[in-house]
């Protein structure tokens, strides 16, 4: 891949523009992405994959910006780091399937991409129509890496009549009382990942707290559904894709500058359900019903957990 990279010529034979797509890693989800983007983006799109080291990764953009492509779809974070710091600013940047994306600063005039996470509306709303009665949603969060999500989550609450509840906590040695004294000050849980809870010792410890209480859980992912949180809204990487080729149409041929593109939230999300969490907050299926008539609504494809 690396040598194919070396030869001159990114345009094809018939004109079509070249975009290199960079992996961080080989990944299945990484896989879904590219077939996604292949499907939207009107262009002829080539696939390198990292090498772990920092330095080789470095070594590859610089080569690429030679190169010259017409746009670089940065997979992972691994990939749009090295992108932002070794490639061009002649030379537009698209990331996606970057957590937390803020923490690496990936800001600059050619740069944009797709946030993996939502303005907490989705969420929220998906909340409010398992369980009605819930007021009170706990965030479990370490404030020096996650103000601004909690900041997001109030907003989009005041919305929906809820209160985000900010359970702080600096260390994980500290998460079990902190969990602690929120019992019954608390009506729901929302899952929120950062150096110090997001981790799988933090995600047992809110499962079983969530089970205790018999509170509703909104997790972050199916995985964490399937092992007993209740709901998870996630974005599909097929349709993290697909979008990702849309926005490349506009950078390739509409000329839009990418540097003044706002990151994207993802247009499409996933939404995943435990049936065992979900009968233990209601002994009737009228709860699960009501959150699947909210997922039919808004074309959110839905995954069933036992």
């Amino acid at each position: 891949m690396l040598l194919a990279l070396l030869l001159p010529g990114l345009a094809s034979a018939q004109g079509r523009r070249k975009v290199v797509a960079v992996k961080s890693a080989l990944l299945a989800p990484y896989a879904s992405v590219v077939a996604g983007f292949r499907a939207e983006a009107d262009a002829d799109v080539q696939e390198v994959m990292l090498d772990e080291s920092s330095s080789a990764a470095a070594r590859l953009f610089k080569t690429l910006a030679m190169q010259k492509p017409a746009l670089v779809l940065a997979i992972g974070p691994l990939a749009a780091n090295a992108a932002r710091r070794s490639l061009g600013e002649d030379i537009p940047v698209l990331f996606v399937m970057v957590p937390y994306f803020e923490k690496y600063g990936l800001e600059g005039p050619n740069v944009t991409g797709i946030s993996l996470t939502s303005d907490y509306t989705p969420e929220l709303g998906a909340l409010k129509a398992l369980s009605p009665k819930v007021k009170r949603v706990g965030m479990l969060h370490d404030p020096r890496f996650s103000a601004r999500q909690v900041q997001t989550a109030q907003e989009a609450a005041s919305g929906l009549g809820l209160t985000i509840v900010p359970l702080e906590v600096e260390a994980q040695a500290r998460v079990e009382k902190v969990l602690g004294a929120a019992a019954g000050k608390v009506d729901a849980l929302l899952m929120v990942a950062d150096k110090t809870v997001g981790n799988a010792a933090v995600v047992q410890a809110l499962i079983a707290f969530a089970s205790e209480q018999k509170l509703p859980l909104v997790a972050l992912t199916s995985s964490q559904v399937k092992e007993g949180a209740t709901l998870a809204l996630a974005p599909s990487p097929t349709a993290i894709g697909q979008q990702a080729g849309r926005l490349a149409n506009r950078i390739i041929h509409e000329k839009v500058n990418p540097g003044a593109m706002a990151v994207a939230q993802p247009e499409s999300m996933d939404l995943a359900i435990s049936l065992t969490a979900t009968r233990k907050l209601s002994s009737s299926c009228d709860a699960a019903m009501e959150l699947l008539r909210y997922a039919a609504k808004r074309d959110f494809p839905v995954k069933v957990h036992e």
